[in-house]
């Protein structure tokens, strides 16, 4: 079997040094020589993400459920020989009701959430099958949707369509002008938002600040920083920071003045929803590439989400700044291509400092 991977390295120095259509003609002939190789259509999905290509870059995305099967909803109907898997819908026709299959991270469910109440508008009964810890959330788009959890095994009667959840742009024959929708598309519960500020208090300029994603994931080497690299925020005259970080990472020590909110933070069954309020209740949002990236930008909070200079998530590689997703963010990336955080942060904090900042909505 022929080695593509010096070719597929070489095609995506092409991509990360500006020469993307470059690099899309040379895989699109790779992937024609080698149709089975997932590592050389992953490489094209992401080529095509960053030049624009939206229809082709959707359905070069499907190559994730070959690269992590275990995300890929399985979705069957009782046979002659026993459970038959139904085939995606891909948009054609419109059914009656459809099934949606969540996906992927939390983070993920946060950024596509927003087209499930599309469907509806449509004249569909949607069926959400959706990580419960998100189901509070994600209540102010739930109106008319059935929401259930994605951690128990169910049936859905007389569904014909299901499609996952990161589909739907694809499905819906969205136009990139359409990706964003209406924004933000969440809230913050109104008596927690309340109790944070009280919490976070007034004055000075509050900074939320995330560092660590989950070391699980496969892309955490390329997203996730060490806390000391927030350092130049600190520096900044009348600025207070504060941790909304849960989870791996908590452990790590500050060199600088850090504000925890407390264990209390987001325990029980419902997650993010003390984050939100928190979000809601502080100037700025700096993180790494995380949920809480999406939950601000869905909430409409100004957010500067810091990121390796070259290996970027598929979903940001289209913009230079400002991504379609959500208008309240900016992309700030490492110097030199690599992933120098704090100088990411450096970058993060002259924009603090000259005001700079995108504007909340």
């Amino acid at each position: 079997m022929t080695d593509v991977a010096p070719l597929v390295a070489l095609a995506d120095e092409a991509r990360a040094t500006g020469r993307v259509f470059e690099a899309i003609a040379a895989l699109r002939s790779l992937r024609a020589l080698v149709p089975g190789d997932a590592t050389v259509r992953a490489a094209l999905a992401r080529c095509l993400f960053q030049a624009g290509l939206w229809p082709e870059a959707w359905d070069a995305y499907d190559v994730r459920f070959e690269l992590l099967p275990e995300a890929f909803p399985r979705v069957t109907r009782p046979g002659a020989d026993g459970p038959e898997p139904i085939p995606a819908w891909r948009g054609q026709g419109q059914p009656e009701s459809v099934l949606v299959m969540g996906e992927q991270g939390l983070g993920d469910t946060i950024q596509f959430a927003r087209y499930l109440p599309l469907l509806v508008a449509r004249g569909m009964r949607v069926h959400a099958v959706l990580d419960p810890r998100l189901h509070a959330l994600l209540a102010p788009l739930a109106e008319g949707i059935d929401l259930r959890s994605s951690t128990a095994a169910g049936s859905v009667p007389g569904v014909r369509a299901w499609l996952p959840l990161m589909g739907l742009p694809r499905a819906l024959g969205l136009s990139p002008q359409q990706y964003r929708g209406r924004v933000p598309y969440l809230a913050a519960d109104r008596d927690r938002r309340a109790r944070m500020r009280a919490r976070i208090g007034e004055g000075r300029l509050r900074i939320g600040i995330v560092w660590q994603g989950n070391p699980a994931a496969p892309v955490d080497r390329n997203r996730s920083a060490p806390l000391v690299a927030f350092a130049p925020l600190a520096a900044i005259p009348g600025v207070r920071l504060f941790s909304l970080q849960k989870g791996p990472g908590e452990e790590q020590d500050a060199p600088f003045p850090l504000d925890r909110l407390g264990p209390e933070m987001d325990q029980g069954a419902d997650w993010f929803l003390d984050t939100a309020a928190a979000i809601e209740a502080l100037d700025l949002v700096v993180a790494v590439d995380t949920a809480v990236v999406h939950l601000a930008g869905a909430l409409g909070r100004p957010v500067l989400m810091l990121m390796h200079g070259r290996q970027g998530d598929w979903r940001w590689l289209h913009a230079e700044e400002t991504p379609l997703w959500y208008p309240s963010l900016r992309l700030v990336r490492c110097p030199g291509g690599g992933a120098d955080w704090q100088a990411a942060a450096a970058r993060a904090a002259f924009l603090v400092r000259t005001g700079n900042l995108p504007v909340a909505l």
